[in-house]
């Protein structure tokens, strides 16, 4: 393989550099996962510092160029998420002078109306049709039905202007690399993790991550809601901090030992961290720090249901769950047990997505990235033409006729230096004239 799609995630904890490739069948094939971590650096999805971010990214690229070699990335696509996004519904609409078939240029020319009528203040990444009603009727797609009025419904993805500005001064001006397209992160992560039939009935997606908690709501395959809360898995580990406890105490401690449900004890635990000091923390205050932080979480997702206009009776599909804060020893349980009636069940990305061996094991924990590389379409890498090598140089041969030549030139030369041959009278007067000139010289 020689031509690879690429991809950056912004993550508040990492950022994740992505590559790979479709098959013959269409099938997409992960081939290099490689990360560096990106606390303090990303807040909330927003880059906060500049430099750290780009050599973070510097170091991904050539991290992935050693695995992808010889091919060299030219340019990469870019996930965008925090809570500066947010989805806005919009409006437009048309009326035909008679029954027409609605075609693909007049659905291109409506949502070219729907991006016109959102201020230039903000940065439109994404206009993501909702729904149509054509003649009074709902339909999902138009294009195709006839009609004399059309009213489109569209979710109009928006940023504030310094998201994008800031990955620019990242990637584009410091590394001079070219980005090929921004995706919304929160779409791309759906369309691995949940499947149509899914979005069909109804079901809320939540990606819970370190800063930021994303929720997604579908119905009748269609987007319903998307809506970032500004509070993660980090809240809960400045939650354990009051405990006394440094940062990376901290979330040690919540990795090891927290619970979000289900867990009372009176006993002491002895844990021991950096340097010789000891820290004894009561694992029932532990618990019920972490449970109080995870209930207000769970709390704000819920009201979203109520947000989208929805029921939870409406989410027949029930909830997925994705993101590394997930993990927490019992979170999934307690928000099942909040959301009364919902199913809830943990994200698994979809069938027709392959790895490579290295890269199989790990892959579910990089759903986020692997959704921008499935939401991509061009290839961001080439591959280097290998030089001719240099033909040494001809030895000059001389041909035989030349040889010949030459030896015929040399022969004719010696036959010219040696004395004509005369008949007897000729020698002889030569002779007698040799003699008289010799006594004329005498004398």
């Amino acid at each position: 393989m020689s031509e690879y799609i690429v991809a950056i995630e912004l993550g508040s904890s990492k950022i994740v550099g992505i590559a790979g490739y479709r098959d013959e069948n269409g099938m997409l094939v992960v081939s290099a996962i490689e990360n560096e971590n990106a606390t303090n650096i990303i807040k909330r999805g927003c880059v906060q510092n500049v430099d750290e971010v780009f050599s973070c990214i510097k170091r991904i690229k050539m991290k992935l160029e050693n695995r992808l070699a010889p091919a060299k990335i030219v340019k990469t696509y870019v996930g965008v998420g925090g809570v500066s996004v947010s989805a806005e519904e919009k409006v437009t609409n048309r009326s035909f002078h008679e029954d027409s078939i609605i075609k693909q240029a007049h659905v291109q020319k409506l949502k070219d109306e729907c991006r016109a009528m959102l201020p230039t203040t903000i940065d439109t990444l994404d206009i993501v049709s909702t729904g149509y009603i054509i003649d009074g009727r709902a339909e999902r797609i138009a294009t195709g039905v006839t009609g004399t009025t059309i009213e489109a419904h569209y979710k109009a993805i928006t940023a504030k202007p310094v998201l994008k500005r800031n990955i620019d001064r990242c990637i584009i001006e410091r590394l001079k690399l070219p980005i090929a397209g921004y995706i919304t992160s929160a779409l791309a992560t759906a369309d691995v993790v949940l499947s149509k039939d899914e979005r069909m009935l109804g079901c809320m997606l939540v990606d819970f991550g370190a800063e930021t908690t994303t929720v997604s709501i579908y119905k009748n395959d269609a987007l319903v809601l998307l809506e970032t809360l500004p509070m993660g898995g980090r809240n809960i580990t400045r939650d354990i901090m009051s405990l006394n406890l440094v940062s990376s105490e901290a979330e040690h401690l919540k990795i090891a030992s927290g619970k979000a449900k289900g867990f009372k004890s009176e006993n002491n635990v002895r844990l021991k961290f950096e340097g010789d000091n000891m820290v004894e923390i009561d694992l029932a205050k532990l618990t019920s720090v972490v449970e109080a932080r995870s209930e207000e979480i769970i709390a704000n997702v819920e009201e979203q249901i109520k947000r989208s206009g929805l029921e939870s009776k409406d989410l027949t599909a029930g909830v997925v769950v994705v993101g590394g804060a997930a993990k927490l020893s019992g979170w999934i349980d307690l928000l099942e047990e909040r959301l009364v009636g919902l199913k809830v069940r943990v994200g698994a990305l979809r069938k027709d997505i392959q790895a490579v061996e290295k890269e199989r094991s790990q892959i579910n924990d990089y759903m986020q990235a692997v959704g921008l590389l499935y939401a991509a379409k061009e290839d961001c890498t080439k591959t280097p033409l290998q030089e001719k090598p240099v033909e040494p140089e001809k030895p000059v041969v001389i041909e035989e006729e030349e040889e010949e030549e030459i030896v015929i030139t040399v022969e004719k030369e010696k036959q010219e230096s040696k004395p004509k041959k005369g008949n007897i009278f000729t020698n002889w007067f030569d002779k007698f004239g040799r003699i008289i000139e010799e006594g004329e010289n005498d004398e």
